[in-house]
């Protein structure tokens, strides 16, 4: 079963799972059909941000007797197109050039499929029981939930998916040839890859360039006018208290809110200098190091639908230590909801968010 393949890792990594994230270059590669269902696969990216919130993983051993890929050149950009894309609430079936697609790798690229007009039949999602969140206004309704944790491959195949969309670290978990046993076309999303590369991919495996050029470049538009509205000298301590307590600075700007707030031009605090982050930029605080999270204004990446997190954080912000912090003491502490923006147009929508935190 794919789910006892999963587990020990998973399990390993259950902090991780609840945090969403998406949160990075990479080119996207030519399938080569060898009578075996095809894997296509991108170089893995330097780790950077999982951003969207993906767990770290190293680079798999390579699967013997898998389906052979090779690298393509990096596809030059294409203008961006005027046309309305596909409606996401059609049923898969109705669009041929696609077909029936299944996403095992949650709400971060879910909702970049859906922004580019892929119908999608299936999807895990970070929390199940509480529905896909942070998708803005974009239509997942009819889409099957599942939880990757415990799907098996044999629930997988009676969803006759001609596309499954998955993140890199769980095809080195279960291998290639196990996933490509389902019947289906595999897209593989490598470790490390930013929201950009990880559209650009998308766009290029379902013929989809145009559309992803033209979130591209809304990003890139909103990041403009982002920088041209936060305060010269901004700067912020972010922090996420998980059930435990387990207490976490981002020093390093890998997922999406400190990322967002590096590419503004602003200090994350503390930053990566004489820490040891681990591969999502993280650094685990005890209560006695609280005092590392002195930046002017603190933002909590939170989510009210993880079992223990709020006892977690009534526990660590009823320390003595909390209290003392410089923006506990002014008032300048804001809690953002770490699920809350998927894909694309989420990290738009957190740009709002944070220009109001640090303007």
């Amino acid at each position: 079963m794919f789910s006892r393949r999963v587990a020990v890792s998973i399990v390993a990594a259950s902090v991780l799972a609840a945090c969403g994230g998406s949160e990075d270059s990479t080119d996207p590669a030519e399938v080569v059909t060898t009578g075996a269902p095809v894997v296509t696969e991108a170089p893995a990216a330097t780790p950077a941000p999982v951003a969207t919130d993906a767990p770290t993983v190293t680079e798999a051993p390579s699967v013997t007797e898998a389906p052979s890929v090779t690298e393509a050149p990096a596809a030059t950009e294409v203008p961006a197109s005027t046309d309305a894309p596909v409606d996401t609430s059609a049923p898969a079936e109705a669009v041929a050039d696609v077909g029936r697609v299944v996403v095992l790798a949650e709400e971060g690229v879910l909702a970049d499929v859906l922004d580019l007009g892929i119908p999608v039949v299936a999807s895990s999602a970070t929390v199940p029981d509480a529905g896909f969140q942070g998708m803005g206004d974009l239509d997942a309704s009819g889409i099957e939930i599942f939880d990757y944790l415990s799907i098996g491959l044999e629930e997988l195949a009676t969803m006759e998916a001609d596309h499954v969309i998955v993140w890199e670290f769980l095809v080195d978990e279960v291998g290639a040839e196990q996933l490509a046993g389902v019947g289906s076309e595999l897209h593989v999303i490598p470790s490390g890859s930013s929201g950009r590369e990880q559209l650009e991919l998308l766009g290029e495996w379902f013929d989809r360039t145009d559309r992803a050029s033209e979130m591209i470049a809304e990003l890139d538009a909103a990041y403009d006018d982002a920088r041209s509205r936060v305060a010269d000298d901004c700067a912020a301590s972010v922090v996420a208290i998980y059930a435990g307590p387990n207490v976490a600075a981002f020093a390093g700007p890998v997922w999406d809110v400190p990322r967002a707030i590096d590419e503004l031009g602003c200090e994350l605090v503390p930053s990566a200098d004489g820490l040891s982050p681990d591969g999502n930029g993280r650094v685990w605080l005890s209560l006695e190091q609280l005092g590392l999270l002195d930046g002017p204004e603190l933002i909590m990446l939170q989510t009210d639908t993880v079992e223990g997190e709020q006892a977690a954080i009534d526990d660590v912000t009823g320390s003595p230590l909390w209290s003392q912090l410089p923006a506990v003491q002014s008032g300048d502490v804001t809690t953002l909801d770490r699920l809350g923006y998927a894909g694309i147009d989420g990290e738009i929508r957190l740009l709002d968010d944070i220009v109001a935190i640090l303007a």
